[in-house]
């Protein structure tokens, strides 16, 4: 091990002053983040989409990773923050071709029970990563912010949203969205209307200059009082299928306790299907590149656990008092099941006109690696490689320190670009701790490595 430390000082010799001297058009070195605002304490009551048009920055090539901060606040008196959890998301309004306008929903949050006891004094600030969809966040941008509030008057939320752009530039930038199955409302374990009825499988073209696809699902179960008290709080498998590949994880979220958004009166603290009060929601997401192939149509579908609401106006064997307390729906304790469900394809291509790239500091014939995206990142990271030849790759990843933390071992029969997720462990499986880290490949006699950031 000792051999390979004398290498990480001296690349870290390479790469400090080369970012610490880089700089963008408004000065900002690699690493700074410029902050621009949208929306500013808007009052949001009532279910209202409030849509506004706001200039954000240009030249997205000198940005590696953009960050959105969401923040909620009461009104001051006579006003108060709404006391009740709902659900809030934030899309951009994207026009292409002209007079065609599409909807992609960037973030996802879930109002506190009410968080002020009256004092109207609070609020919540949570932060997201939204570099894949940094294409669509540059010039002149549209966006729609909503929040599910009912409560009208006085009471409502103060809504803030700044974009946080970082400068750094990457081998590979976002620059599509297609959006899948993508509903607001849809029933779950309805009688006669299952909800496969819409979820029927997509065929979609993928572009032939695509180097990275990701699935992504964000999906939040509402309604409870129900049989096994779905979709809320039952947790339920749900699974995506890509091509050939099938991935499969339970919708739900065990740590409702733990949120930073509190204390909230209220249930904040149980556990629910993939939200919690007063906290982001966190999207699914699934690498799905190795099961497509660029320039031909591939095959993507939707599966969700079988399930069957016995306690339901709908169930004509349902009777009130007898099979279930009250078949009716009364909207506060017995609230139809429902899942609000979007699901992307986002995808990502080569861009090799980065000015400053720190794969400059290490140059190799035989391979080149890939900056690690996201960066930094929480709780995993991907990044690839490309092989001029085919043969052994081995991937090292290491500490700060210089410390070997693990190490895998790749044969491949022929040239190409291949992927690693690393999700933040050790070679026996401990999660490692916020810091610096530096991942190596080792092939045909050529090493190249990069650094990355694990923020736990």
């Amino acid at each position: 091990m000792a051999r390979h430390i004398p290498r990480l000082i001296l690349l870290l010799a390479l790469l400090l002053p080369a970012l610490a001297l880089a700089a963008v058009e408004d000065g900002r070195a690699v690493g700074d983040t410029l902050w621009v605002r949208s929306y500013d304490h808007e009052f949001i009551n009532w279910a209202s989409a409030h849509v506004d048009t706001f200039q954000l920055p240009d030249h997205m090539e000198l940005y590696s990773q953009v960050l959105l901060r969401y923040t909620i606040g009461c009104p001051t008196a006579p006003g108060d923050c709404d006391p009740w959890d709902r659900l809030g998301h934030l899309r951009v309004i994207h026009e292409e071709p002209p007079g065609e306008y599409t909807h992609y929903e960037i973030a996802r949050i879930i109002t506190p029970y009410d968080i002020t006891y009256g004092t109207a004094n609070q609020s919540c600030t949570w932060t997201l990563d939204v570099t894949d969809y940094k294409f669509l966040l540059t010039g002149e941008t549209v966006l729609r912010n909503y929040i599910e509030s009912w409560i009208g008057g006085n009471e409502g939320w103060l809504v803030t949203v700044d974009l946080g752009y970082v400068k750094g530039f990457t081998t590979l930038q976002p620059y599509k969205v297609v959006n899948l199955w993508f509903d607001d409302w849809m029933p779950y374990g309805q009688y006669g209307a299952p909800i496969e009825n819409d979820l029927q499988p997509l065929q979609v073209d993928i572009p032939a200059d695509a180097a990275y696809v990701k699935m992504r699902a964000i999906v939040t179960g509402h309604g409870q009082g129900n049989t096994s008290n779905c979709a809320e709080f039952c947790p339920r498998w749900h699974s995506v299928v890509a091509g050939d590949q099938t991935y499969t994880h339970t919708l739900w979220r065990a740590d409702c306790a733990q949120n930073a958004c509190s204390p909230q009166q209220g249930t904040w603290q149980y556990n629910r299907a993939g939200w919690c009060p007063g906290d982001k929601v966190i999207p699914w997401d699934n690498d799905v590149t190795a099961a497509v192939t660029p320039g031909e149509p591939a095959f993507f579908d939707y599966n969700v656990q079988d399930y069957l609401n016995l306690c339901s106006p709908d169930h004509p064997d349902c009777v009130s008092g007898v099979t279930c307390t009250d078949c009716n729906y009364n909207y506060t304790g017995h609230t139809s099941p429902g899942y609000a469900l979007c699901t992307q394809l986002i995808f990502w291509r080569e861009d090799l006109t980065g000015a400053v790239d720190d794969a400059e500091a290490v140059p190799a014939r035989g391979v080149e690696l890939g900056q690690n995206w996201p960066n930094p990142f929480n709780p995993a990271t991907t990044f690839y490689y490309k092989l001029s030849e085919p043969g052994e790759a081995t991937l090292h990843l290491y500490s700060a320190g210089g410390r070997e933390i693990l190490t895998v071992h790749r044969g491949h029969g022929q040239a190409g670009t291949y992927w690693f997720q690393w999700d933040g462990r050790d070679s026996d499986g401990r999660l490692l701790p916020s810091g610096v880290y530096f991942y190596e490949v080792e092939a045909g006699g050529q090493r190249q490595a990069r650094k990355m950031t694990l923020l736990q």
